[in-house]
């Protein structure tokens, strides 16, 4: 059995075992340009037995770069009518492409490429699209990312299976990267094919030409296998980043306090304890999961992020891809888009002007503040409650609660320190109060002085001195819940 006959074999039941929608009756869409990589290929899969060939779609796309093109794909037309195969084409001004986006001539063609074979699998109704890269491709491949300074998602070069680009729900499939290209050769030689010749192969112009003619020579004067070193590196980054990756996953999981769309907000601390490399991966897939349409995240401005994130300098700020911002709190990490913000959760005035505190008075985001007059207490429980939101004061005869916002500059007596005063500022940052959230949160307080940071901090003037006095007991809750009593 010839070298690719046995590649193709060996991929089809690795497919098979990994993709249940792989059958018989899969339609698959086979992307053939007519050079000899894809007609061996195709030569192979029509005559190897592996799929009928009703099933499968012969896809050739002229790029609107050489006048050749109709004879290209007059040729592969034949491929698919001889194999009793469909056959499907269209013409993509890729010059004109490459003008209006601003990418060079090649990423235009391999986005091109890319959208027409999604659209051939559209047309199709295929699940799976197989193209010819081989492992001379691969070795070129993997070089290209290591001059660019990829990591070790790049170095991993081409994947076997993946998704389509842009197209997720369509598999890409490349059965040959284990075959050189001078298997190839050999294949279309031995069967007596003749595929056509792109002389645009050989101008090298264009950069995947001048590694594949000038610079991987040029190496092979220091290691004549270079080629096999390369396709060797991305097997081992495939391995490695396959591992780092679910590790990250873990991680991200681990750490995420809170989510929603275009926002993801991670735990800072324990993001810190990771070692550096799940640290970086944890960004890089909170940054996915953000924005799926990422495809990657630069090495510069990962880095930039990270070292705002260990600083733990609270308000840090940096910019990421696709408009996602990093922001440093107190303890966390958020992550989100331009625009996208989270749902507040905790208690907010809905405007900052003092107001009579009677009953229960409604806050933002679905919070209330109760209160209810006690007419005697049991000292040594209110100074045991363990509930942050619920208070219970003690003021002097004639005096009303009142509820407001804070006032710039002022100072209030925190329990516990003596009387020894402090400011509401400096109180709200030492709780490690969000900056955005202090300008609205609710204060109880008589006509004199503070009573309440709500949830945070009691003012020693309103502390429980006696069993026998009425005091005032003080809520704030999302819903109604039962709650224990403070009273006799």
């Amino acid at each position: 059995m010839d070298v690719i006959t046995a590649a193709l074999r060996r991929f089809w039941r690795e497919t098979a075992a990994a993709y249940p929608r792989w059958t018989p009756a899969a339609r698959l869409v086979v992307g053939v340009s007519g050079g000899p990589d894809s007609t061996a290929l195709w030569h192979a899969l029509a005559h190897a037995d592996l799929h009928p060939t009703a099933q499968l779609t012969v896809a050739y796309l002229d790029h609107g770069l050489r006048p050749a093109a109709d004879a290209e794909a007059n040729y592969v037309a034949a491929l698919a009518r001889d194999g009793g195969s469909r056959f499907y084409t269209e013409r993509v001004d890729v010059p004109a492409l490459a003008r209006e986006t601003g990418m060079t001539l090649e990423e235009a063609a391999r986005e091109a490429r890319y959208d027409f074979l999604a659209r051939a699998a559209a047309a199709a109704g295929a699940a799976f699209v197989l193209v010819a890269h081989h492992a001379d491709d691969q070795a070129e491949t993997v070089l290209m990312h290591l001059l660019r300074g990829a990591g070790m998602a790049g170095l991993r070069g081409m994947l076997p299976a993946g998704p389509l680009p842009r197209c997720p729900q369509v598999t890409l499939l490349r059965p040959l990267l284990t075959v050189t290209r001078a298997d190839v050769v050999a294949y279309c030689r031995h069967h007596h094919l003749h595929p056509l010749t792109d002389e645009s192969n050989l101008d090298t112009q264009f950069y995947r030409n001048r590694l594949r003619h000038d610079l991987l020579p040029y190496l092979a004067t220091f290691n004549p296998q270079v080629r096999d070193r390369l396709t060797q590196l991305a097997a081992l980054m495939a391995a490695d980043f396959e591992l780092l990756r679910d590790l990250a996953a873990e991680q991200l999981a681990r750490l995420r306090r809170r989510a929603g769309d275009g926002w993801l907000e991670l735990d800072l601390a324990r993001w810190q304890a990771l070692p550096l490399a799940l640290r970086r991966g944890v960004l890089r897939l909170a940054v996915s999961e953000i924005c799926p349409m990422v495809r990657d995240v630069g090495f510069r401005a990962l880095e930039l992020a990270r070292q705002a994130a260990e600083t733990g300098v609270v308000g840090k700020m940096t910019t990421l891809p696709a408009g996602i911002t990093l922001h440093v709190g107190y303890d966390t990490l958020m992550l989100r888009l331009d625009g996208a913000a989270p749902t507040p959760t905790l208690p907010q005035l809905t405007h900052v002007a003092p107001q009579w505190l009677t009953g229960a008075v409604s806050l933002a985001h679905g919070w209330m503040l109760a209160v209810e007059r006690l007419a005697a207490v049991d000292v040594e429980r209110v100074r045991a409650n363990p509930d942050p939101w619920q208070a219970v004061v003690q003021l002097p005869p004639g005096a009303s609660l009142w509820l407001r916002g804070r006032r710039p500059g002022e100072r209030f007596q925190p329990l516990g320190l003596g009387g020894r005063s402090q400011s509401v500022k400096e109180a709200m940052i030492d709780r490690k109060m969000p900056a955005s959230l202090r300008p609205h949160w609710p204060l109880v307080t008589t006509a004199d002085h503070l009573v309440w940071i709500v949830g945070h901090q009691l003012d020693e003037r309103a502390r429980v001195r006696y069993a026998d006095r009425p005091a005032w007991r003080l809520r704030c809750y999302r819903r109604p819940q039962d709650w224990f009593i403070l009273g006799e």
